[in-house]
């Protein structure tokens, strides 16, 4: 007989049962509490995402326009082909009607619309046919959606300043540096779907709108812009070189009017050109600047009292440093000149011993005051520092050849930025393309002031580098640079390109010239770089300052800045002397000729001089046309120089014209030329020695 359970039992147990339900309860509770108020919003957006689907709407990137308002970089709508995978039944079926329409190979499709994702995209940016094809064919799980395509509608105009975009960045330029400005944020349309993914027909929709990226107005000119480029591609069919380089810098801002290099690119179609056209070499090249760098030691010589204008130094033709002689570009050297001369003649020994004099510490704390060896901060990708030597291990010899340009690897914009010091008062501007950033209603939002990094030298020391710069070009190795009506200032260059083993290379040439104008209120200071020409001239006097010329011209008249003519000098031309060109092969001839400032025309089927018309030593005006006649052979006729008329010129301008014609010069007195033996017209052999009595005038 079976034992009934005492009621105590009974309860015991029935305590039991109802405390495990209880403890289950409470976890219930707890996990009920978790999910709804801890976890809540995590659950909530699961949910959401199971069921709603968004779409991409990418912001229209901002617009990019020159200082005047044109356009130079803008975008316009295009229709991006969408696939929604989830709701694609039959991938197989769809490429092959979709392949044909865009182009594409049908398992390049089939690999896009079949990916494990919400939305993923077929083709981006198609043209309007193309889309409405699309649409044609009604296809499950396939959309359009409107994306912004970049176009740039002056095809290559200022390619190295704007750079380029891609698919949903910028790449080069402004288009990269200011990425985060001019690109904005993208919007979305969320949509609710079923289980598959689908769109339901009910459904509600979200639309959040992009924010389009800010307008972006720079400091480009697009005129001035336009004959740079004009100018630089009359060059480059010219003189044929590896390439051309050309920046425009206003002196008091240092906003940057134009900047380019050839060759050249189209931004819209950039990957069909190599990418080394995409490198900026104003900003990312360094190499040895040659001549222009004289300008440093000058200023630094003025500022640190060591030399004024009218200091006097006699050049030998070389100069013993460090046990090393080291020459000047004319071995015979230039004689006794003032440092002024010295500039317009660019004498290495008189930079030299300007350098020694400074010692190292004293030059580079210049050099490294107007900004070399270190970035400009200029607002575009790219830009390499140059490198320099280290003041504290570097030799007598080393310091010798910084004086005059050689030795330290600078890049063009540093150059400018420095010679834009010289320009503005002795102050270091900041190189800046950006000018002002606007939104979508025109309203400012943020203006690119001008910054003075540093003051270097006094205003004193500028207004005595102006006189000497423009002595360089009324007087020197800059006259080509020369333009009537109005006071230029400036300085060439000519570097030759290191080789691999070390030296230098002759066939490798860098001429350049930087300076400004008008020298009395500076407006515009322009750097020119000709980078390996494969025919004519070589030197920078000869190839870089006329291009200079012909650029600064253009930019002058468009600023409408006036010519300011002396009494009678619009009608009075230049004159210069013809050279003696027998038994010079034609390409000698073509070269000397182009440094006189003479056209060359020949005739007959050889490649050497055997006559000319005018004949040696006749002074005519520049721009003259040289008639010349060719034979196979060279003239065996008496090396015979006619000599020219010297009365009334200067001791340096009587010994530049004699120079031409392979005489010497023999001068007594100072002041101007008064009398000469032999008479001009008389014949000499060349290397004759004309002998000139100079008086001051009365």
């Amino acid at each position: 007989m079976k034992e009934q359970l005492s009621n105590v039992t009974i309860r015991k147990r029935m305590m039991v049962t109802f405390a495990g339900f209880l403890f289950l309860f409470s976890l219930l509770v707890v996990r009920l509490f978790w999910v709804q108020f801890v976890r809540g919003d995590f659950y909530l957006e699961k949910a959401e995402n199971q069921w709603n689907r968004q779409l991409i709407i990418r912001p229209q990137r901002g617009q990019i326009y020159d200082r005047n308002g044109d356009l130079l970089a803008g975008s316009a709508t295009a229709e991006t082909i969408v696939a929604i995978p989830s709701e694609i039944e039959n991938p197989e079926e769809v490429a092959t009607q979709l392949a044909p329409v865009l182009d594409m190979e049908k398992e390049a499709v089939i690999e896009r619309i079949t990916k494990h994702a919400a939305e993923v995209y077929v083709q981006r940016r198609v043209g309007d046919e193309v889309a409405q094809e699309v649409k044609k064919l009604n296809l499950r799980g396939i959309r359009t959606t409107m994306e912004s395509k970049r176009f740039y509608p002056h095809d290559k105009l200022a390619s190295h300043v704007l750079g380029f975009a891609g698919i949903d960045e910028g790449l080069e330029g402004l288009e990269a540096y200011y990425e985060d400005e001019l690109a904005g944020k993208p919007g979305h349309i969320v949509y609710e779907s079923d289980v598959r993914g689908r769109e339901l027909p009910d459904g509600v929709q979200r639309y959040i709108p992009p924010e389009d990226g800010l307008n972006m107005v720079t400091t480009i000119d697009r005129t001035i812009q336009h004959i740079v480029e004009t100018e630089m591609t009359k060059a480059m069919l010219k003189y044929e070189p590896k390439g051309i380089s050309v920046i425009a810098v206003d002196p008091i801002t240092g906003e940057v009017l134009a900047l380019a290099n050839k060759p050249d690119y189209n931004p819209e179609n950039y990957a069909d050109y190599p990418q080394s056209t995409w490198r900026n070499a104003l900003l990312s090249n360094s190499f040895e600047p040659g001549s222009t760098f004289k300008i440093v030691t000058l200023a630094a010589g003025l500022e640190e009292n060591i030399i004024t204008p009218t200091s006097g130094f006699s050049c030998s033709g070389s100069k013993l440093v460090g046990g090393r002689r080291i020459r000047c570009w004319r071995s015979r050297g230039h004689g006794s000149q003032t440092y002024t001369e010295v500039a317009e003649n660019s004498c290495n020994p008189g930079l030299m011993t300007l350098g020694l004099e400074l010692g190292k510490e004293r030059l580079f704390h210049y050099i490294h005051g107007l900004g070399f060896g270190q970035k400009t901060g200029i607002d575009l990708p790219g830009e390499s520092t140059g490198i320099l030597f280290n003041p504290e291990t570097m030799s007598e010899v080393d310091l010798a050849v910084s004086s005059f340009g050689q030795g330290n690897s600078v890049t063009p914009i540093q150059q400018v930025m420095g010679v834009a010091a010289v320009a503005n008062g002795g102050k270091l501007m900041q190189p800046h393309l950006a000018k002002e950033f606007r939104d979508a209603n025109g309203q400012t939002v943020d203006i690119k002031e001008a910054n003075v990094v540093r003051t270097v030298f006094s205003e004193e020391t500028a207004v005595e580098m102006k006189g000497i710069l423009t002595s360089v070009v009324e007087n020197g190795s800059g006259r080509f640079a020369a333009i009537e009506g109005y006071t230029i200032a400036g300085k060439t260059g000519t570097a030759q390109k290191i080789s691999p083993d070390g030296g230098y290379r002759d066939d490798a040439i860098i001429g350049s010239f930087v300076g400004f104008a008008p020298v009395e209120d500076p407006q515009v200071v322009l750097y020119v770089m000709v980078d390996e020409p494969s025919h004519g001239p070589q030197w920078g006097s000869q190839i870089a300052a006329p291009l200079f010329k012909d650029i600064m011209e253009g930019v002058l008249e468009y600023m409408e800045i006036p010519r300011n003519y002396e009494e009678g000098q619009e009608e009075a031309p230049q004159m210069a002397v013809v050279p003696d060109l027998v038994n010079f092969s034609l390409e000698e001839a073509r070269g000397t000729l182009e440094h006189v400032g003479f056209n060359l025309k020949h005739y007959g089927e050889g490649n050497y001089i055997i006559d000319q018309t005018p004949k040696a030593g006749v002074e005519i005006p520049i721009d003259s046309t040289i008639i010349v006649y060719t034979g196979d052979e060279q003239s065996q006729r008496e090396n015979v120089v006619s000599v020219p008329n010297l009365i009334g010129k200067s001791i340096r301008e009587a010994e530049q014209t004699l120079d031409l014609l392979n005489l010497n010069l023999e001068a007594v007195g100072s002041g101007l030329a008064v009398e000469q033996r032999p008479l001009p017209g008389e014949d000499v052999e060349a290397g004759s020695t004309i002998t000139v009595n100079f008086a001051p005038p009365h």
